[in-house]
């Protein structure tokens, strides 16, 4: 079924950006999240429960 898909060139830019863009948004929330001081933390933690 999937062999009837033919791909241009050009097409398979869309894949790679989408790839590009989602891989830079996890990074940078896991790289953000990694330098968080431990305090931020604490005060994150108990946010929910905070009325």
């Amino acid at each position: 079924m999937f062999s009837r898909i033919i791909y241009e060139d050009w097409q398979l830019i869309f894949p790679v950006v989408a790839l590009v863009v989602a891989s830079f948004v996890y990074v940078t929330a896991a790289w953000r999240a990694s330098r968080l001081k431990g305090s931020q933390i604490d005060r994150l933690a108990h946010l929910p429960l905070d009325n």
